[in-house]
């Protein structure tokens, strides 16, 4: 099974600060917040800035599938959300992503939490392909190395600070036969292969189809279903004019997937929906478009070997939106003092607009 992506909350979206504008840091702004004795760089800022404003984004090609006339397409900046302009939703979600920040780093030391080295190791890593992948756009936005080491390690805190309530010997611990459960809920394991029929007309279509059918038909008469994939991939290379040694061999997880919530809009929505209403076991082709995909729904417990492997990230998705709001109630009550010419200087508009 293909492994499962984590869901964890404070991932940051560091690419959007590629898009970033050049905005130098001068005296008086190189700082965002204080809370206590700690001081945040206004890197960090910019940083949870780029990723609100993606948020951001995601809501409006939401709200514009959904009634495109809702949405201001010439002018974005003229777009509300919740009831605000644009630019100072972005400014308020910022403001709560350092607010939050503050609130984790002041419940990981509570906890009495540190890095070991395994952690530092790992931090060191990723900070650096961070930093090696961008090191010229990061300093043009006003980024330094420092301020994506802070941001990769809050969200380190974070992780820990969930794994202690909700994981094994937690506060909160979640049972193996509850995560279970919803894992057999919210995830379709599938097998599949996509055979494409865009453009195909005629006597290559109805080929297509009939060879589609086939293996269907065969994997219900009880052939082995992966072995019926790498035979339909083998025979449409061939017929296509690949030489038969030149054709791939495919391990069998080749065509193991498992969907999530999180990972549906990278499947047809037809194949999403229809595997939703299959049972364990089934087999059949669903159609769109552009393909013939012959698919079989696994039991997705069958592989208790995967499960473990994902463990943590099944955890994650079944527990990130109640973790959120315990970050949001311990941020109210975490002081934090905000440079209000840092504030109105790095705005998403400014920068990004």
């Amino acid at each position: 099974m293909k492994q499962l992506k984590s869901a964890l909350a404070f991932v940051m979206a560091f690419m959007m600060v590629l898009s970033l504008g050049g905005c130098t840091l001068n005296r008086g702004t190189t700082w965002i917040a204080k809370s206590g004795d700690v001081t945040l760089p206004a890197g960090v800022y910019i940083l949870n800035l780029s990723s609100n404003y993606s948020s951001a984004m995601s809501v409006l090609q939401q709200m514009y599938t959904e009634d495109a006339e809702s949405v201001n397409i010439d002018n974005l900046w003229k777009n509300n959300l919740d009831g605000k302009s644009l630019n100072d939703w972005i400014t308020d979600e910022t403001k709560g992503s350092i607010q939050n920040y503050f609130a984790i780093l002041q419940k990981f030391n509570e906890l009495g939490f540190s890095f070991d080295e395994a952690d530092e190791a790992l931090i060191n890593q990723e900070v650096e392909t961070y930093w090696s992948d961008g090191k010229d756009s990061y300093e043009e936005a006003g980024v330094s190395k420092e301020s994506i080491r802070l941001q990769v390690e809050s969200r380190y805190r974070s992780r820990m600070i969930f794994n202690s309530i909700y994981g094994k010997g937690g506060e909160k611990e979640v049972s193996d036969a509850d995560l279970k459960t919803y894992y057999a809920e919210n995830y379709q394991h599938i097998q599949y292969f996509s055979i494409s029929i865009k453009d195909l007309e005629g006597d290559d279509l109805q080929k297509r189809k009939d060879l589609a059918n086939e293996m269907i038909g065969r994997a219900r008469d009880g052939e082995d279903f992966v072995s019926l994939l790498k035979e339909t991939e083998k025979e449409l290379l061939i017929a296509e004019g690949t030489a038969e040694a030149d054709v791939p061999s495919r391990a069998d997880d080749y065509y193991d997937y498992t969907i999530s919530a999180s990972t549906e809009s990278y499947y047809p929505e037809a194949l999403v929906s229809e595997v939703k209403e299959m049972e364990a076991d089934e087999v059949k082709v669903v159609t769109t478009d552009d393909a013939l995909i012959l698919v079989k729904k696994l039991d997705p417990m069958a592989d208790e070997e995967s499960f473990e492997e994902n463990r943590e990230s099944i955890l994650s998705a079944a527990k990130n939106e109640e973790f959120l709001e315990l970050v949001d109630q311990w941020s109210q009550s975490t002081e934090v003092t905000f440079n209000d010419a840092s504030v109105k200087r790095y705005t998403a508009k400014k920068i990004l607009g």
